[in-house]
This record gives C-alpha cells, sequence and structure tokens, in this order.
C-alpha cells in the first residue's frame, strides 16, 4: 500500500476529508447554477483515490451560481497535455509527488515559463512535504497555496478551491477591463485621427482659394494708389494672413498627432540661440512696455545637441503667449541644468493667468486659456498641443503653475545631450 493510499484509508487520516457538510453548507449561500460553461478543475496525481475523494468532497459546491468540470491527469505529462487544451482550466490541484520528486514542480515551471499561462490558479498537494519544504516552493514557483494531504479536510478543502476561484475570477475580470480598456483608447485614436484627416482636408480646400486672395491683395496693393482703398486692402490682407497662420498651426497639429514625424538634430551654441529667440520677443514686448530678460545656467556646457527648429517653436510658442497674457510686468526665460541632467526651461510672466477651470485642459487642442464669448486675444488655441506633442517626443515633459491675475510660469524639462561629433 502507497504512502498516499495511507492518507485515504487510515484510521488517523480519515480525519483527510472528514465529513463536513454542516459547516459547508452554514458558509454557502443558496445560489442557482448557472446555464455558463462550469469551472475546470483538473486534479493531477497519481492516486485513484486522491481522484475519487477530491470529487466527492467538492460535488455539491458552487462558486457564482456554477458548478465544476473536471479534468484528470496522473502523471506531470499527462497534466502538460490537459493544460494545452484546456487553457482556461481555473484550478488546478497538484501533487508534488508522483513517479519523480518534482513532478509536480515541473508542471508549474512548465505553465508559468513556456505556456506563459498566469491565470491558472495552482495549489500543491504533497504527502511528503520533506521532498518539497513549503518555505522553499512558496517562495520559488508562482502557485496559490501550498497544503500538506494530512491537513487536508473536507472544510479546508473547500476554502482553498473558493479562495482559489474567487482569484481566478478576478484576474479574468481584470483582464477582460484591461481589453476593453484598450480597445476604448484604440477606438478613440481612430476616431482622433479621423478628426484630424478631416482638418487636413479642410485645410488644404481652404489653403487654395486663401492663397488667390493674398495674391490678388498683394496686386491691388500695388497697383492702387487711393489710400482709402488700401487701407481696405491692407485689412484684407492681415486677416487672410491671420487666417493662414491658423490653418498652418491646424495642419502641423494633424502632423504632430499622426506620430509619423521625426526630430531633426544637431549641435547649437544654447547662448546664442537663446539670445536670437529672446531679440524677436523683446521686440514684440517693446510696445506693451513689458520687461523681457533671461538667465542661463553657467554649469549648462556651451554646446548641446537638440532639434534647434522644434525646440525653438516651443520656446517662441510659450513666450509669445506669455507676452500676449501680459499687460503689466515682465516675462522672463531661465534655463537651469538639474541633478537628474534634465536641461530645465521656466518661462515666468506676471500677466492674468489662467483660469482654473480651464487649466485641466489647457494643453488639449483648441482649447484656450480665456472664455471664447469674451475672449480678448487672438489664438486658435493649438500652439500648447503642439508644444506638448514635441516635447514629449523629446522624452521630455512640460507642465505649468498659474494663478489668476498673478502669472503664469511654464516648465519645459528635456534630456540633456551634449555635443555630437557630426
Amino acid at each position: 500500500m502507497t504512502d498516499n493510499d495511507d492518507l485515504f484509508l487510515s484510521n488517523e487520516d480519515d480525519f483527510i476529508f472528514a465529513d463536513e457538510s454542516e459547516d459547508t453548507d452554514d458558509l454557502q449561500d443558496e445560489v442557482i447554477v448557472s446555464s455558463e460553461n462550469p469551472w475546470k478543475i483538473m486534479i493531477v496525481d497519481d492516486e485513484e483515490d486522491v481522484h475519487r475523494m477530491t470529487e466527492r468532497v467538492l460535488e455539491d459546491i458552487t462558486f457564482d451560481g456554477k458548478g465544476f468540470t473536471y479534468l484528470n491527469a496522473y502523471s506531470g505529462k499527462e497534466a502538460k497535455e490537459l493544460i494545452e487544451s484546456h487553457p482556461d482550466t481555473a484550478l488546478i490541484l497538484l501533487d508534488v509527488v508522483m513517479r519523480t520528486d518534482n513532478d509536480g514542480l515541473k508542471v508549474v515551471e512548465f505553465i508559468r515559463d513556456e505556456l506563459k499561462n498566469t491565470f491558472v490558479r495552482i495549489i500543491l498537494r504533497t504527502g511528503q512535504p520533506g521532498q518539497a519544504p513549503e518555505r522553499k516552493v512558496i517562495t520559488d514557483y508562482d502557485i496559490h497555496d501550498y497544503k500538506l494531504k494530512s491537513m487536508l479536510t473536507d472544510q479546508a478543502l473547500y476554502t482553498a478551491v473558493i479562495s482559489a476561484l474567487r482569484t481566478f475570477r478576478d484576474l479574468k475580470i481584470i483582464e477582460a477591463k484591461h481589453k476593453e480598456l484598450e480597445q476604448a483608447m484604440a477606438d478613440a485614436q481612430a476616431a482622433q485621427k479621423a478628426r484630424y484627416q478631416i482638418l487636413a482636408n479642410m485645410n488644404h480646400e481652404i489653403k487654395t482659394p486663401l492663397q488667390g486672395i493674398l495674391g490678388f491683395t498683394d496686386i491691388l496693393m500695388i497697383s492702387e494708389t487711393n489710400e482709402e482703398y488700401r487701407e481696405y486692402l491692407n485689412h484684407i490682407k492681415n486677416a487672410a494672413e491671420g487666417l493662414h497662420k491658423v490653418l498652418t498651426n491646424v495642419l502641423e497639429l494633424t502632423d504632430l498627432a499622426g506620430g509619423s514625424w521625426e526630430l531633426e538634430s544637431s549641435n547649437i551654441n544654447l547662448k546664442d540661440f537663446v539670445a536670437s529667440i529672446m531679440e524677436m520677443i523683446q521686440t514684440q514686448a517693446e510696445w506693451k512696455s513689458i520687461m523681457v530678460d533671461y538667465d542661463l545656467d553657467r554649469n549648462i556646457p556651451p554646446i548641446i545637441n537638440t532639434d534647434p527648429g522644434r525646440l525653438k517653436q516651443v520656446l517662441m510658442n510659450i513666450l509669445v503667449n506669455a507676452v500676449r497674457y501680459t499687460e503689466v510686468g515682465t516675462v522672463s526665460l531661465s534655463i537651469e541644468l538639474k541633478p537628474d541632467n534634465q536641461l530645465m526651461f521656466v518661462v515666468q510672466d506676471t500677466g492674468t493667468g489662467i483660469p482654473e477651470e480651464h487649466q485641466k485642459q489647457i494643453f488639449e487642442p483648441f482649447m484656450l486659456g480665456e472664455d471664447f464669448l469674451t475672449k480678448k486675444h487672438a489664438g486658435a488655441g493649438v500652439g500648447l498641443s503642439i508644444c506638448k506633442s514635441i516635447i514629449e517626443k523629446m522624452d521630455g515633459s512640460i507642465w505649468f503653475e498659474s494663478q489668476p491675475n498673478e502669472g503664469t510660469a511654464f516648465y519645459v524639462s528635456i534630456p540633456l545631450k551634449s555635443y555630437q561629433d557630426e
């Protein structure tokens, strides 16, 4: 007679699957058995008695309104074949020692490492704990529980099975929700791409006649001698150029959203680069009597590697906005080298600030920092969205702090890339 026979048949171990039907009934609520597929439970043991007794203990039990169906394997080899054929198995009651001392552990490795099945719950059972010490097994192997057969009463088995099935169910729910979220994100991205494509198509359709308006306006301005008419034509030209700028920004936004563009890196002298930008901003700020200044951290290498066109586009956009929304005071740019080798650009102004109700969406396309119906400043609300796309492409980040009527500070952080041989 084998050790396992002793476990089930000796008087001392009648305790193993002792009759605890009253306790079990107390724990179970009255349920209606679902017509859905039952939970698959695989019993892996080289002793027929273990299969028979396990099924007897669980025969009247349901979980979540579903009963159990059993898969029976009598060796590690059979268990591997069964789990390959039934990857939706919810629980495996797995004997550790069968033909060899670690047959069960090899099955665990096969399921987790080769099949990559992380959902099925595995409860290891052993009648020979010395062959596989519990602390080592529970630490080294991805299992749900580890039980000694001598301690598995009816109630203990019931509790272990329900606990494992509950975990399996919850993991499956999480997986389903994750897939739903991925699908929703994919649908949203597809919808956004479609919207941008419509914008791009409209953009091209509008730009063609707009170019004609600009061209004929220039011709009329050259030939017209009446100053009043020339003033009217100048208004037409300014309006057309403003519309052309908006269309150009929208078209660029559609290109950035497509994600097909690439950065074009080159070496630049950062001090000269920033000075040229601030010179242009100074010109725009002079007529509003706004003070403009900048400060460059001396620890930053003089030559850095970046995409100068894109970085200039970001800084110009933020600085122009700062000047636009500042009536009195200053606009400043500071560039610092942070300990984590991040290059930090900070644009600070003393302007009107961004209303709190608009702050969460400020980087979204077509969102403005002021109410549309009462807005005082020009702009279509795509600039900051473009900036965000560019900075994220640079593996950086952009954020802001703002207090209404006290000013705004925009922060741009990008990895410092030093001079590279060309």
